[in-house]
């Protein structure tokens, strides 16, 4: 079964020098293209449409949705600190940024793909449902999880592999008892949220699980966290479907932040997750690209999800080793195992 790409480029929500800018996509694009033909093979795109607002309402209520489209009168300028900037074509951008993923989950859903990839911006999982930020407009995964709760999947499992802390996806489902959602990111940083002790609250206590790693953690540390906390956790869950907010500014040559996680890392991830999708959910998987700020190395992290994706046993790594010695997270992930029982 081949595997399916939504591609939202939205050049038209653009700041050339800022970080979330326009040029992203078409690096990783023109890396996709690159691709030897029997990779492209294995490939289809899908045609995106934009979310429509009972779709964005499931998780934004109307009247946020209503204040951001009138901001746009105001474009250009900025609406958040981080700085989370907006054109005047941002909220049809953040529209069909939203549809793009919306449209991976029915593909995967109706059987069009095992899997699927929405490469997409603006990015989403800092936005609340009350407040955008962090570069993010609408809550791209948080609306995809309720459109595949919608469509009959039950319980909904979220992955957020971001070296920021997702947020906006924790907020939405901080007391919600059918939505795992678990972050792996860099402590200590934007938005400084995602301690290990934010678990959920009333029904939802014990279905937020956050790693926040230290600086340097890098391959091997991931690697330890999907086997003895991300594996457990989706075992005891057993999720029907599963979402993915990948963010490739872990990588170590990315600006924002000092994880040093490696091109071939990031397919390591990958692989542990479609491994975790295969045995509980009968392989449906979408990823929705986030963070990654140095285009080389998103493009080449992309690129290893896809291999990773498709079943491959390994992919190129053109950027190399990570510079520094990793930490020791030996008594940080005992800690993690005995909080959630795991």
């Amino acid at each position: 079964m081949p595997l399916a790409l939504t591609y939202v480029p939205s050049l038209a929500h653009d700041l050339p020098d800022h970080p979330e800018n326009a040029a992203r996509l078409p690096a990783i694009q023109r890396a996709v293209q690159s691709l030897v033909s029997n990779l492209q093979s294995s490939i289809i795109s899908l045609e995106p449409q934009p979310a429509t607002l009972e779709q964005l309402t499931r998780v934004h209520p109307p009247r946020f949705i209503e204040t951001l489209e009138r901001l746009m009168a105001e474009a250009p300028g900025f609406i958040d600190y981080a700085p989370t900037y907006i054109t005047p074509a941002s909220f049809e951008c953040a529209r069909l940024s939203a549809g793009g993923v919306l449209r991976a989950v029915d593909a995967v859903l109706d059987g069009e793909a095992e899997s699927a990839f929405a490469l997409v911006r603006p990015p989403g999982h800092h936005a609340t449902p009350t407040q955008a930020m962090g570069f993010c407009l609408f809550s791209n995964v948080a609306i995809a999880a309720r459109h595949a709760q919608a469509r009959g999947c039950g319980k909904v499992m979220i992955v957020d592999f971001d070296v920021h802390h997702g947020n906006g996806t924790q907020t939405v489902f901080y007391a919600d008892p059918s939505v795992l959602f678990i972050s792996t990111h860099q402590e200590g940083i934007y938005p400084g949220t995602g301690d290990v002790d934010e678990i959920g609250e009333g029904a939802g206590r014990g279905y937020t699980l956050n790693v926040p790693l230290p600086a340097h953690a890098g391959d091997a540390a991931a690697e330890r966290v999907y086997a003895e906390i991300i594996g457990p956790a989706a075992e005891r869950f057993r999720p029907e479907f599963l979402l993915v907010s990948a963010g490739y500014d872990g990588h170590w040559r990315d600006p924002l932040a000092s994880l040093q996680f490696t091109t071939t890392g990031f397919f390591r991830q990958v692989q542990a997750l479609r491994s975790i999708a295969q045995r509980h959910c009968g392989g449906k998987l979408v990823l929705v690209l986030e963070g990654g700020y140095d285009r080389e190395a998103l493009a080449a992290g992309v690129l290893a999800s896809l291999h990773a994706l498709l079943g491959y046993d390994s992919a190129p790594d053109p950027l190399g080793p990570a510079p520094y010695r990793e930490p020791d997270l030996g008594r940080r992930l005992a800690h993690l195992k005995s909080l959630h029982h795991l």
